[in-house]
């Protein structure tokens, strides 16, 4: 209770420092952290995506829900609505919304673990840099996969480098949009995944789009672009990432395939829907 007391009044603090940044939202228990927290509206960030996202050719719908989804971050970790989402919705399948001690189940039951696809992106708890069972990557062009560039693992979700079988849980966020064989890294998901485990996913769905759409394709190792390209903010490659496809509200039936059912958690904020986060169980 008293480090509660003592991170919220630095959140305070920093929220004073910051409030020609930060608006205050609420108050509340950040599920990629583990603390309870202050919750903000980042007024740079919202500009900064309006700028990313004003050449795309989706719905004004989609980029306002968009703007809503990436941002209310937590002060302590930065984390923002959609990872926060995507964390309750691990714990979710886990059957551990209630306690919320994912580092507690990790630290006490060795042989499980969780694979993230990104390092540390949705929880945001430093003592899962020192638990084994949870792995962490990132893809970093011109690496060999399974190597460590910058002591982070490099993975390619088309080529994975892991055993089969070697996961209960993968977390991708945000990420299949930008793979160009989708077919491909969701056999390679299924495969590292252990009978019964999930992959547990966010999309950015557009759902006045009544089908999902290539934007391009791969043909003999060369990108093909099918519509207008368009970039996504990437906090690795500064200059942004490809999507290959906007998904439209066909999300569940395009996303189930290769023997994954697709289902979906929805997630509000003051009884306004915000996002969704998607998962699917490997049965076989």
């Amino acid at each position: 209770m008293l480090i509660d007391i003592l991170r919220l009044s630095r959140s305070i603090y920093q929220l004073l420092l910051l409030r020609k940044k930060w608006q205050y939202d609420s108050v509340g228990h950040c599920t990629s952290c583990g603390s309870l927290n202050i919750f903000v509206n980042d007024l740079d960030q919202r500009a900064t995506l309006i700028n990313i996202i004003d050449s795309w050719n989706l719905s004004d719908k989609f980029k306002k829900k968009l703007l809503e989804r990436e941002n209310y971050f937590c002060v302590n970790c930065l984390a923002n609505y959609r990872q926060r989402a995507h964390a309750e919705a691990v714990l979710y399948v886990l059957g551990l919304e209630r306690s919320g001690k994912l580092v507690t189940k990790l630290k006490s039951e060795t042989s499980f673990k969780i694979y993230e696809t990104a390092a540390y992106n949705i929880f945001r708890n430093d003592a899962l840099r020192n638990i084994d069972n949870y792995v962490v990557s990132e893809y970093f062009d011109g690496h060999l996969p399974g190597t460590f560039v910058n002591g982070i693992r490099n993975e390619d979700l088309e080529h994975l480098t892991f055993q089969d079988n070697s996961f209960n849980v993968l977390i991708n966020s945000d990420v299949l949009e930008h793979v160009s064989n989708l077919d491909k890294a969701l056999s390679e998901v299924k495969r590292v995944l252990k009978p019964g485990g999930f992959h547990v996913f966010t999309l950015p769905v557009d759902y006045e789009l009544p089908k999902t759409t290539e934007r391009a394709i791969v043909i003999d190792g060369k990108i093909k672009h099918i519509m207008k390209p368009v970039l996504h903010g990437d906090t690795i490659r500064g200059s942004g990432i490809l999507a290959f496809r906007d998904f439209g509200k066909d999300v569940l039936q395009y996303m189930s395939r290769d023997g994954f059912e697709c289902k979906e958690l929805k997630y509000f904020k003051r009884d306004q829907f915000i996002t969704s986060v998607y998962y699917a169980q490997k049965i076989c």
